[in-house]
């Protein structure tokens, strides 16, 4: 399936991504895509953490998105986790049938982020341009 090789692709710039992002995706007419990808891992042991929770900040005009789990390995040649499988939270936009332009909207996580159960939110702007 696409959505699984986007997500497999896309799996390394989402964990390294930053606390407020934009991300831009193209598509054309009626075809889903890969808006974001986040998953946690444990940079000692290699070991999956809970993936984030997502939820909608700000929803899109012109289509609706669609969060799933997914388990995927991360893709970082030389380093020693290389290969290991995390759990991933991947969101995917659908745009409304027959539209064309451009839609947005905010994604929030909220995360784990120590063995102690310290959290941590942060947002990502998806901008869709539908071609």
């Amino acid at each position: 399936m696409t959505i699984r090789l986007l997500a497999a692709l896309a799996a390394t710039a989402a964990l390294l991504g930053g606390c407020n992002e934009t991300t831009t995706r193209t598509t054309t007419v009626g075809k889903p895509v890969l808006a974001a990808v986040s998953g946690n891992y444990t940079f000692n042991s290699c070991e999956t953490w809970e993936p984030p929770e997502v939820s909608i900040w700000t929803e899109p005009k012109h289509g609706k998105v669609a969060h799933s789990l997914y388990r995927a390995p991360l893709h970082l040649p030389g380093n020693r986790c290389d290969g290991k499988l995390i759990d991933y939270r991947i969101s995917v936009y659908i745009p409304h049938p027959g539209f064309r332009g451009q839609d947005k909207f905010t994604l929030k996580y909220d995360s784990i982020t120590d063995d102690a159960g310290g959290r941590a939110t942060r947002s990502r702007d998806v901008i869709i341009d539908v071609k």
